[in-house]
């Protein structure tokens, strides 16, 4: 008798998008990606600039990547990462357990906080200069004339350490989850990086 197997139910393409216990979804992903490509573009330019000042290569990079847009774009990516993590919180992959998953807790806290703390501030700033912001061309507020202090000097005296701490959070993430994928034979950077299906 001629055995006949029954072919695996194919995952439906929902499971994709969103998290598991396993791994993250692509939405997930996505958004995650995408804030880190906006970090090391927003990173290159101000370090081009203070480095080389005006020419061709850091005008070129400025016209790809204006500080302000990316500003924006960085704080609406975050906070639809924040809704998306809230929305899977009961199927994402579970922390590690100990001191080293509740540093790790308070780190994806931390980068959330700045995330949103770093546009925040710039955009406060330029409102309170009275200077237009656009998002590649589109007017998020018109120039007026006016000066508000407290908007100016709040953000002059936090934007800059700020960034800065994001720069180190950043360079320590990236060295972590490399020492746990090369260094300890940890799966854990497979959860974001790894194969989607489950």
């Amino acid at each position: 008798m001629t055995h006949i197997t029954t072919p695996a139910p194919l995952a439906s393409p929902r499971s994709y998008l969103l998290d598991s216990a396993t791994r993250y979804g692509l939405i997930s992903r996505t958004l995650h990606w995408l804030t880190a490509a906006i970090v090391l573009l927003q990173f290159s330019v101000v370090l081009a600039w203070r480095g080389y000042g005006e020419t061709p290569f850091t005008l070129t990079l400025s016209n790809i990547g204006p500080h302000g847009s990316l500003g924006v774009l960085l704080l609406v990516i975050t906070l639809l990462r924040a809704g998306w993590a809230y929305v899977n919180r009961q199927q994402r992959p579970s922390p590690a357990t100990g001191l080293s998953g509740t540093l790790a807790h308070t780190v994806h806290l931390t980068f959330y906080a700045l995330l949103i703390a770093l546009p925040t501030l710039a955009i406060l700033r330029q409102y309170g200069r009275g200077g237009a912001l656009d998002i590649y061309g589109l007017p998020l507020f018109s120039a007026a004339e006016r000066e508000i202090t407290w908007m100016i000097t709040t953000a002059n005296l936090l934007h800059s350490p700020l960034a800065w701490l994001l720069l180190a959070l950043v360079v320590g993430h990236v060295a972590m989850a490399l020492i746990y994928r090369f260094g300890f034979k940890d799966k854990m950077l497979s959860r974001m990086a790894g194969p989607i299906n489950r």
